[in-house]
């Protein structure tokens, strides 16, 4: 079954690739396999317009030869000689392709990446480093769902890897490319207390080095997300109550030296409005 890509249009052959399942365009958009309509099974001879059935081999009316094909975009039944699909419009003789999109280099070692498609998600892993490179979608689906299915898959997977220790890149440089747009990515913490520094590409996805991955999904399975806000929230309440305490530290000083100018309380006001937000 060839199927087409809705973003770049190139055409794949996913046979074997179980309805429902996604598989990767390497333009970077996801494929998802759909399950055929009922309506397409309807068939029509491309020679007389005669009703007949995907399994006839010939038109019972002018006896035209039938072949059968799939339309790329919508998976109706079309014989050969449509140039088009009745049913969509897609031009259906165009042999499918590989697109010509450059292999995608691992950001530490330049190994090719291989993609590994794990339920409905798509990974590139690098065979020599063990490092991860997930797209902005399956992150969202991985870390922002937190279905228990979806991290048991991946822990599975990529459980025991080994931390990597050298993360430097070759020639020594402490930030690393994106594999799709070779633009450097920001290098930042996962979140406080995960112990973890990813390398991230806005547009792309993110780069997990060796044994990250499994690290961050048990993080967040175990509520590391949740008690790194309330730390920071924690912080920035601390911080307000240090200025707040400043300010009045300071109004008790100028008014010990009766300068009424340092009395102000323009600033110990706005401090006091922020300080009542956050008890």
């Amino acid at each position: 079954m060839i199927v087409e890509c809705s973003s770049c249009h190139a055409r794949h052959d996913v046979s074997g690739f179980a309805p429902g399942t996604r598989a990767r365009c390497r333009c970077g958009a996801e494929l998802l396999i759909p399950t055929p309509a009922a309506e397409t099974g309807l068939l029509r001879c491309p020679q007389c317009g005669g009703a007949v059935a995907a399994t006839d081999p010939q038109c019972g009316f002018c006896h035209a030869a039938l072949l059968v094909r799939s339309c790329p975009r919508c998976l109706a039944k079309v014989f050969h000689g449509h140039r088009h699909c009745p049913h969509c419009g897609a031009a259906t003789d165009v042999a499918a392709t590989v697109p010509a999109a450059e292999e995608r280099p691992c950001p530490r070692c330049e190994t090719p990446l291989v993609a590994r498609l794990l339920g409905d998600l798509a990974l590139d892993d690098c065979p020599s480093c063990a490092g991860v490179f997930i797209d902005g979608e399956a992150i969202e689906r991985l870390l922002g769902d937190r279905q228990a299915a979806r991290a048991e898959a991946v822990l599975g997977t990529y459980r025991g890897t080994p931390r990597a220790v050298d993360t430097t890149p070759r020639g020594g440089r402490l930030y690393i490319m994106c594999p799709v747009c070779r633009v450097v990515m920001n290098r930042r913490q996962f979140a406080r207390g995960s112990g973890v520094v990813i390398d991230v590409c806005r547009k792309h996805g993110t780069w997990f080095d060796g044994g990250e991955l499994p690290a961050v999904v048990e993080f967040v399975m175990n509520g590391g997300l949740e008690k790194a806000e309330k730390a920071e929230l924690a912080d920035q309440r601390e911080a307000v109550r240090r200025a707040r305490a400043d300010v009045a530290a300071a109004q008790a000083q100028a008014a010990m030296r009766g300068d009424a100018r340092s009395s102000d309380r323009g600033g110990g006001a706005l401090l006091d409005l922020l300080f009542s937000l956050w008890r």
